[in-house]
């Protein structure tokens, strides 16, 4: 340690004072006055050396630290810039993500994909009642369900940011074609409000939400004719209770339209399809979003319980006729149509307004998982002047009673669900629910139980269900393995791999 300014002084003069006053047995003869000088400047310039040898090891003791402190900087940096050139962050959290030192660039990369294998008996029940009888048998293949990958992120600042979503499983037209699922572009000035741009997913059912944290297989084919799915449009978004209550509004060019929504007749004129939706979601309990983007129970703590309950409504218009201007408007069809009086169900191209609604609530707790949901859509026709019949390559050219000009019904479908976690790894669960036409003599029943299996957390699943309709299917659809009009018994296998 050096030696304070008050410290030299007095160790001086206390050497001074030692010499004066030693008794004369310690010298041959009194120090004289130059003597005396002389003994003090040896005492100073000892005491000079002393201090410098304090000095000395104070200053390698703390150069010592420095050092080490500069040396431990400089290898932290070093790594850094080892791993990713600029000084990026880099890594895996919830995806594959770099990003800028200021957050003010990010890129994130999901993807998932699901494979599958579905087995379908169809039999024809009721093949008396049909002038035309379905086809029936059995059917059977793998195939993928999605192989999706999503790149999201944000831009210039973390207020303003992206997504992109590719399907490389192909789509309903052409198995061997990749599309474009999602994007869009938004803008967050504060927690209440935001704004997307774009192809999205229209707010609706919180079905199409969690596609890849279903606990069966698939979504209930009862579904499908209210399901708008994506569509391309605007919305207005946020939380009016942070993390409790939500909300957005939409406006698109027509559910299952997320393409550029225009028309080839007029070289590029816009779809003239205008629709609105609206989604209220609240979170009770413990629950937040978070906890809900799997419909089993996957929280890591399941000791308290937590809920949540959506509504939504929308409206679309449509017309499907030649006359229509500037030309047919999109492909607005609604399927599971209960055929009234004939025996069965079709398919019914959208002629002027329809009006949805959805209801849909889940608890979860302890492991188990109750969900319900509820959909009803009024169906209101109105083809224009000079129209007499809805007429589609999918209705029969001799249209059943009723189906003619300004025709209006509605059709409704729900279901419940219930699943339990046996444990971290197992999952059992089954699902039951109906739909219907108005003034329609056939409802569809579906019933589903299924098993899922975990080995590596919620990224990586294996589920098998069984489904059984009892009556007739009201649509064929190969991704739910169903076939209009037949008794349907499907079995399906799928893996599940999402990062």
């Amino acid at each position: 340690m050096q030696l304070s300014i008050r410290t030299r002084p007095a160790i001086l003069a206390a050497s001074i004072l030692t010499l004066a006053l030693a008794p004369t047995g310690f010298a041959a003869a009194p120090a004289s006055g130059q003597d005396l000088a002389s003994q003090v400047q040896d005492l100073k310039a000892r005491l000079a050396q002393l201090e410098a040898k304090e000095n000395e090891n104070w200053m390698t003791e703390e150069r010592t630290k420095q050092i080490k402190t500069i040396v431990e900087g400089v290898l932290a940096d070093a790594k850094t810039r080892a791993q990713s050139p600029g000084g990026a962050d880099l890594g895996y959290n919830n995806g594959f993500y770099i990003q800028t030192a200021d957050k003010n660039f990010k890129l994130v990369i999901n993807g998932y994909t699901q494979i599958r294998y579905t087995f379908s008996d169809a039999d024809l029940k009721n093949a008396a009642a049909f002038a035309t009888k379905p086809k029936s048998g059995d059917a059977s293949g793998l195939d993928f369900r999605y192989m999706r990958l999503t790149f999201s992120g944000n831009a210039f600042t973390p207020n303003l940011t992206y997504l992109f979503t590719g399907d490389f499983a192909g789509n309903a037209s052409n198995a061997n074609d990749s599309q474009l699922v999602d994007a869009y572009v938004a803008y967050k000035f504060n927690d209440l409000l935001n704004i997307r741009v774009g192809a999205f997913l229209t707010p609706y059912s919180r079905l199409e939400y969690i596609s890849s944290g279903l606990a069966l297989v698939d979504f209930p084919a009862l579904f499908n004719p209210f399901d708008p799915a994506r569509s391309f449009g605007v919305s207005l978004y946020g939380d009016i209770v942070k993390d409790r209550l939500l909300y957005e509004i939409n406006m698109n060019n027509g559910g299952v339209s997320n393409h550029n929504g225009r028309v080839a007749e007029l070289g590029g004129m816009t779809d003239n399809r205008p629709s609105f939706y609206g989604r209220l979601q609240y979170f009770g309990g413990s629950g937040k979003p978070a906890d809900f983007n799997d419909e089993s129970d996957l929280r890591k703590d399941t000791s308290t319980a937590a809920w949540v309950m959506e509504g939504a409504v929308g409206y679309e218009s449509a017309n499907t006729s030649n006359t229509a201007f500037p030309g047919k408007q999109g492909s607005s069809t609604i399927p599971g149509v209960s055929s009234m009086p004939a025996p069965g169900f079709l398919t019914y191209p959208l002629n002027g307004d329809l009006y949805r609604a959805t209801l849909d609530g889940e608890l979860k707790y302890q492991g188990w998982e109750f969900l319900a949901a509820a959909f009803i859509q009024q169906v209101n026709e109105n083809p224009g002047a000079g129209i007499t019949t809805a007429t589609s390559a999918t209705v029969p050219a001799t249209l059943p009673p009723g189906f003619g000009n300004n025709m209006s019904f509605f059709q409704a479908s729900y279901y419940g669900q219930i699943g339990y976690m046996i444990n971290k790894q197992w999952e059992i669960v089954g699902r039951a629910g109906q739909l219907l036409t108005e003034g329609g003599p056939n409802r569809m029943e579906e019933y589903s139980v299924g098993v899922n299996y975990f080995p590596f957390g919620k990224n990586v699943k294996i589920q098998t269900d069984l489904t059984y309709i009892p009556n007739e299917a009201a649509l064929s659809n190969t991704t739910f393995g169903t076939f209009i009009n037949t008794q349907d018994l499907i079995a399906r296998i799928q893996l599940q791999l999402k990062f």
